[in-house]
C-alpha cells in the first residue's frame, strides 16, 4: 500500500462527541495545549473525553491519531500505533511480550546469513533460535505454554505462511503469537488469526523516518499505549507532515547541537533521543540487568520516571526499588551493593523544587562503583553541571528550556564515561531511537538565545516566588532560591540559578480553591501542562500528574491534591504576569 496515497486524502480530524476542542500553545507541531478549566481536566482524567491536542506523550498529536484510526480502517483492524521508527516500534513490542514471560523463546524466520535484526535481538537479554524460511519445520516442537515468539522477518511474509500452512496451523492451535516485520506496509489485509502484529516501516523508501504496529489485541496494544507515553518513542508530527506533503528530510544538526550541549555540560559525549523521557528508558534499558536490577532513587521524580522503574521491576520480578529524600543521603552507603544498577534524581526535583547534594551523593557512589543519573532539565546547563561534581550521566528533555518554543520534542544525553557512551550508541544503532532529523533544526534554531532567555528565566521566577511567598492567600512556595525553602543552602552551594518552576499552594488548599484560581482568566498566562516555555504556562499539578493517587500516597510524597505549579516563562514584561496572578488570587 502506498502511504503517501492515503496520507493526501488525510485532513487529521477527530471524534467531535469525545475529543474537546482546544487550543494549541505551539502552533502546528505543538507538544501542549491549554485546559482551560478544572472541570475539563476532571472529566478526561475520568475519561469523558480527550483532548484534539495536548501533552505530545499522553494526547497524539491530530496527524498521528488519524493516520492511526486510517490505517487500522484501511486494514480492517482494530488497533495500530505509530512509533519513531519500525526497528523501535518492534523493540518495545517485543520489550512488552517479554515482560510476561522474562524466558521466552523468541524464533526468528529470516533470510540473511549476517542479519542486524538478530544483533537487535541479543539487547533483549532472552533466548534466539533462528532459521531460514526453508528449514522452518526445524522450530518444532513448539511450546504450548505461550513461551515463544514466532518472528517472521522475510519479504513476504503472507506468501511463506500460505506455502508453510501446516506449520502456521500448528502456531494457530497452540495460540502462540506471530508478529511479522517488514519494511514496507502491507498492500491489502491478512489472516489476523495467524499474524497476531504486524511492524512496519511507514515509509518504504525510508527517506523519512517512522513506524507502526498494527494488531487486533486489544489488551497488549492498550498496555504498549500506556508504555509509550511512558517511554516516549513518539513519533515526530513533523515527520508525519513531511510524508503526507511530499517534503524531503532536511539536513540533521545533530552534530552542531551535541557539540553545544557537550560545551556546555563539560561532556566528552552526547546522544539526541526523540524525547526525555526515551533517553531515561534509554540508560534504564543498558544499566538494569538481572543481576543488578537494583535503582536507588533520591528525591521526588517525575511521574513517568517512577513509573518506568515500576516496569523495569516487573520485568525482573524483584521489587527492589529504594526511594530516600533528598535528606536522608546518611542512609545511601548502607543501602547501596552489587546489585545497584545505579542512583537516579534529579537537580531540580519536580515539582516541590527541592535540591539533592549531588556531591555528597557522587562521593558515595564513586566509592561502590555506581553510576549516578541525574535529570538536568529544571536546571539546565545554564544553572547546573552536574558532571562537575561526579555524576555519571546527565539526561534532557529538550523540549523544555533549549528549546522554548511548545512547537519541538526531544531529549539527550551527555556523559564523559567511555564503556557508556559505546553501550549508548549500540542501543541507539540497534533500535534507531534517535531525535527526528525535523526536530533537530527546529532545536538547533532555538537553542541560539538560550544563554538570553535563561537570564530572565532565572530572574522572572525569583520575582513570581517573592511575590506569592507575601501574597495572603497563599498557604506556602516552594522555590529553591527563597530562604525559606528547606534545600535552600544546598541549592546556592550547587545552583547558579534557581530555574523558573515555581509551585504552591493556596490558603483555601480545596478543589473549590483551586477552581476559584484555575477557572479565573490568568492571561496572558497560558493554562497548560509542560515547562521551560518562553511564555508563562500554568497547571495544576497534582490532579494532572497524581490523579489516581490516594490520600495517603500523597502525603507521603508531600504533594497537596490541590497543588498549583507555574512554568514563568522569559517575558521582557513581568508585571503583566505578576497581575494576572494577583487578579486570579483576590
Amino acid at each position: 500500500m502506498k502511504l503517501a496515497e492515503l496520507l493526501s486524502q488525510l485532513d487529521a480530524q477527530q471524534d467531535s462527541s469525545f475529543f474537546r476542542q482546544v487550543d494549541p500553545v505551539g502552533g502546528k507541531y505543538t507538544v501542549t495545549a491549554v485546559l482551560p478549566t478544572v472541570e475539563d481536566i476532571l472529566d478526561w482524567q475520568e475519561g469523558r473525553c480527550s483532548f484534539n491536542y495536548g501533552y505530545y506523550r499522553f494526547i497524539d498529536h491530530p496527524l498521528i491519531h488519524t493516520l492511526q484510526e486510517e490505517l487500522a480502517r484501511y486494514y480492517h483492524i482494530k488497533n495500530c500505533m505509530a512509533y519513531t521508527t519500525h526497528q523501535c516500534a518492534l523493540m518495545e513490542l517485543l520489550d512488552y511480550l517479554l515482560l510476561a514471560k522474562p524466558r521466552m523463546t523468541i524464533k526468528v524466520i529470516h533470510e540473511q546469513a549476517n542479519d542486524p535484526l538478530l544483533n537487535r535481538l541479543e539487547q533483549l537479554q532472552t533466548n534466539i533460535v533462528q532459521v531460514l524460511p526453508a528449514d522452518i519445520n526445524k522450530l518444532q516442537p513448539l511450546s504450548a505454554g505461550k513461551d515463544e515468539i514466532i518472528l517472521l522477518a522475510v519479504p513476504s511474509p503472507d506468501s511463506l505462511i500460505e506455502q508453510e500452512s501446516s506449520f502456521f496451523e500448528l502456531v494457530r492451535q497452540q495460540r502462540i503469537p506471530v508478529i511479522v516485520s517488514t519494511s514496507e506496509l502491507p498492500e491489502t489485509t491478512w489472516d489476523t488469526a495467524t499474524i497476531t502484529y504486524r511492524v512496519c516501516e511507514l515509509d518504504s523508501e525510508k527517506r523519512i523516518q517512522g513506524g507502526v504496529i498494527l494488531s487486533n489485541a486489544d489488551r497488549p496494544l492498550a498496555a504498549l499505549r500506556e508504555l509509550r507515553k511512558q517511554k516516549g518513542p513518539v513519533l515526530s508530527s513533523r515527520n508525519l507532515d513531511a510524508l503526507k506533503q511530499n517534503i524531503s528530510t532536511p539536513p540533521s544538526r545533530e552534530s552542531q547541537i551535541l557539540g553545544r550541549l557537550c560545551d556546555m555540560e563539560h561532556a566528552r559525549y552526547g546522544f539526541l533521543f526523540p524525547s526525555g523521557m526515551n533517553a531515561i528508558a534509554t540508560l534504564f534499558s543498558i544499566l538494569r540487568t538481572e543481576t543488578k536490577n537494583q535503582m536507588v532513587c533520591i528525591g521526588h521524580l517525575y511521574t513517568d520516571t517512577y513509573s518506568l522503574l515500576t516496569y523495569g521491576k516487573l520485568r525482573s520480578g524483584r521489587p527492589d526499588n529504594i526511594f530516600l529524600n533528598t535528606h536522608e543521603l546518611d542512609q545511601l552507603p548502607g543501602i547501596l551493593h552489587e546489585n545497584t544498577a545505579a542512583i537516579i534524581t534529579e537537580t531540580i526535583t519536580n515539582p516541590l523544587n527541592d535540591v539533592p547534594d549531588l556531591r555528597k551523593i557522587s562521593e558515595i557512589a564513586r566509592q561502590h562503583n555506581i553510576p549516578v543519573l541525574v535529570d538536568n532539565t529544571f536546571a539546565t546547563p545554564f544553572n547546573c553541571n552536574p558532571l562537575d561534581f561526579g555524576v555519571t550521566a546527565v539526561i534532557h528533555s529538550t523540549t523544555k528550556y533549549l528549546s522554548g518554543a511548545n512547537d519541538h520534542a526531544g531529549g539527550a544525553v551527555l556523559v564523559n564515561d567511555e564503556t557508556l557512551a559505546r553501550k549508548i550508541e549500540t542501543f541507539q544503532q540497534a533500535w534507531v531511537n534517535r531525535m527526528s532529523e525535523f526536530e533537530t533544526s527546529v532545536l538547533w534554531d532555538h537553542m541560539q538565545d538560550f544563554e538570553q532567555r535563561m537570564v530572565r528565566f532565572n530572574h522572572n521566577a525569583l520575582q513570581v516566588a517573592q511575590f506569592l511567598e507575601q501574597h495572603p492567600a497563599v498557604q506556602q512556595v516552594f522555590y529553591n532560591q527563597n530562604p525559606s525553602h528547606d534545600d535552600y543552602a544546598v541549592a546556592k552551594s550547587l545552583l547558579r540559578g534557581g530555574g523558573a518552576v515555581v509551585s504552591f499552594t493556596l490558603k483555601n488548599d480545596s478543589l473549590q480553591g483551586l477552581t476559584q484560581f484555575y477557572n479565573a482568566s490568568l492571561q496572558p498566562i497560558i493554562k497548560a501542562p509542560s515547562l521551560g516555555s518562553n511564555t508563562t504556562l500554568v497547571c495544576p499539578y497534582t490532579l494532572l500528574a497524581h490523579y489516581h493517587e490516594s490520600d495517603d500516597t500523597l502525603t507521603e510524597l508531600g504533594l497537596s491534591r490541590y497543588l498549583i505549579r507555574i512554568a514563568v516563562g522569559c517575558e521582557d514584561d513581568l508585571s503583566k504576569i505578576i497581575d494576572a496572578l494577583n487578579q486570579a488570587l483576590s
